[in-house]
């Protein structure tokens, strides 16, 4: 069955439907399943006849979608409800310890009117999650976080019309509690219990009906964060934690340049120059102590002057006074 065949039988304008009995009959899990055409892959013969500025008037017509839904519109790809009671959200956003599966478990949470405990998050699955590139840039919230809320916020609705469809009842005097829908004398249905066939296997629409921020009693809220346990006691909490069977790494071994490089000769030679250095200062100073008190006693005798002759050839063949 088509997406949009779907979308007609479990819509929320078609609670009174005959044709929601077959999905009521079948009974069973959500089945998830991903479309993998390119967005530029036509979908009928009138659609590759359009040129491609055909196709961009009519992109430009058509209200995008929130978030990450532009790119992946299909609910089941975000929500997935098993019959056993599982809530499974996905998100191609990776944990990096900036805090994002706490944001988006609280988010659900929201949207779908359940316990922050029931909704289990996958993160990063290249085989299980939406496709949303880099974790980067401060934008896991602005789109991943905004595709959650809205498509959780549509699998509550098209949950909440199958129910008034069940109970033969408008959706206003229905209302849900932890994922239970409740209506008049005390009727009730899980979620679970609703989920059939392809029920959730329908596009996103632009306009969700999201729950008034009045009425907020998770987002918004101080929720003790989920990596935070896995930080304590050591287990894996963040992509870089994983380590897989048979897994190698490498890493850069980082050589000095050879301008910064120095041998251990050079630095014995460089530390016998110190030790000489220091050697003459304490000389020199040595010699400058002894000719000051010299410098004393010259001045308290009388001065005369002491020539001294050197032979010609010898280291110096000039004369000099000295005084003493």
């Amino acid at each position: 069955m088509s997406a949009e065949r779907g979308a007609a039988k479990v819509g929320i304008d078609a609670i009174g439907s005959a044709s929601r009995r077959a999905f009521l009959a079948t009974g069973g899990a959500l089945v998830v399943s991903f479309s993998l055409a390119p967005a530029g892959f036509a979908q009928n013969p009138k659609d590759a006849k359009q040129g491609p500025q055909s196709r961009a008037e009519a992109a430009q017509k058509a209200p995008a979608l929130p978030g990450s839904l532009e790119h992946d519109p299909l609910l089941d790809a975000w929500i997935r409800i098993d019959a056993n009671g599982a809530i499974t959200v996905f998100t191609g956003k990776a944990e990096l310890g900036q805090g994002i599966k706490t944001a988006l478990v609280q988010v659900a949470a929201e949207q779908l009117v359940v316990e922050p405990g029931r909704i289990v998050l996958v993160t990063a699955d290249t085989a299980r999650t939406p496709n949303e590139g880099y974790t980067a840039g401060s934008q896991s919230m602005q789109h991943s976080g905004t595709a959650i809320m809205n498509a959780a916020a549509q699998v509550r609705a098209i949950l909440v019309g199958l129910a008034a469809g069940k109970f033969r009842v408008s959706v206003e005097q229905l209302h849900v509690q932890d994922g239970v829908v409740h209506g008049p004398n005390g009727v009730q249905a899980t979620y679970a219990s609703l989920v059939t066939g392809e029920a959730l296997h329908v596009r996103a629409t632009p306009q969700s009906p999201l729950i008034d921020p009045a009425k907020h009693r998770v987002m918004g809220t101080s929720m003790p964060r989920v990596d935070i346990p896995g930080k304590v006691t050591g287990a894996p909490s963040y992509v870089q934690d994983l380590r897989m069977r048979g897994m190698v790494h490498a890493r850069p071994v980082h050589v000095p340049p050879p301008q910064t490089a120095k041998s251990r000769a050079r630095e014995e030679r460089i530390a016998a120059r110190e030790r000489e250095q220091r050697r003459l200062r304490i000389e020199f100073e040595k010699a400058q102590r002894v000719a000051e008190m010299r410098g004393v006693e010259r001045r308290r005798a009388p001065q005369r002057p002491v020539v001294r002759y050197y032979r010609a050839g010898s280291r110096d063949t000039t004369f000099s006074d000295v005084w003493r």
